[in-house]
């Protein structure tokens, strides 16, 4: 039996209909790996032949998710720290793997610009496995190797306010959204 695409993103939208909190994220998460288990589905939208940068796969217009095509060719590429503001984000390994750091803020938020945040979590997202990051969750990618992955969000992060953090500098950036 395949789980396809399609079948993918009406579960999806019904999930986020029944209950559009933690219940129906966390029932999207089971269902991306349900989904990254039909070699298909990884062959047709993220396979070695496919283009590695971000590609739109599906967009619900009634309950806001996006699903996206995600890969990197290069290998020792290491994401900063960041948060999807007031987004969630399902990420599922497809191909390769994905090295995740959870972070946790340590300050008050009291002071614009100023965050102190310290590793609070480390994972290895395996091909076939996904991790939810909800609203709010600091968190880094590195991909030792190439790699392919899908992510589902609850809306458009290139059109709200999220954080670029630097635990270094102690400093947060808004990333601008998409006018």
């Amino acid at each position: 039996m395949t789980y396809s695409l399609e079948e993918f993103c009406r579960d999806c939208h019904q999930a986020l209909s029944a209950d559009p909190g933690a219940g129906g994220r966390e029932a999207i998460r089971r269902r991306v790996e349900k989904l990254l288990a039909e070699g298909d589905f990884v062959a047709a939208h993220l396979g070695p032949e496919v283009d590695a940068e971000k590609r739109l796969l599906h967009h619900d217009p009634d309950t806001g998710f996006y699903v996206f095509a995600h890969g990197t060719d290069k290998g020792d590429r290491v994401g900063k720290p960041h948060d999807h503001g007031a987004s969630w984000a399902v990420y599922g390994q497809a191909i390769g793997v994905t090295e995740m750091t959870q972070w946790l803020r340590m300050d008050d938020g009291g002071r614009d610009g100023h965050a102190e945040i310290e590793p609070e979590r480390r994972f290895r997202l395996d091909p076939g496995k996904a991790a939810l990051f909800d609203t709010g969750t600091i968190h880094s990618t590195a991909h030792p190797l190439p790699a392919r992955w899908i992510r589902v969000t609850g809306t458009d992060l290139d059109r709200i306010e999220r954080y670029r953090y630097d635990p270094e500098k102690r400093t947060m950036q808004v990333m601008t959204p998409v006018a």
